[in-house]
């Protein structure tokens, strides 16, 4: 018995038809937010704790993500491309 895929089914686009996989996208994001979150708030003020609970969101989607979810893809995607528009958005508005 084979295992065929439609190319639609199988691409990066169907995630946004699947109501459960934009559900688990979003819970995910919202998980490595309030972990970015705790990271920085318990990380030492001197050891730079914005950019290290960054890291730990980041690295928790990416994490599930290499371990096979698919919505994790998604969610960092977003991340790279919230990343993207706020560095842009930093340099537009004179943050150097």
């Amino acid at each position: 018995m084979a295992l065929t895929l439609l190319p639609y089914q199988s691409s990066f686009w169907s995630l946004f038809n699947d109501p459960k996989a934009l559900g688990e996208a979003t819970l995910i994001a919202i998980g490595a937010i309030v972990v970015g979150m705790i990271v920085r708030r318990i990380w030492p003020a001197n050891f730079n704790p914005v950019l290290f609970g960054s890291l730990a969101a980041v690295g928790l989607v990416a994490a599930l993500s290499y371990l096979g979810v698919a919505s994790a893809g998604l969610v960092l995607w977003l991340f790279i491309g919230a990343a993207i528009i706020f560095g842009i958005a930093g340099l537009a508005l004179g943050g150097l």
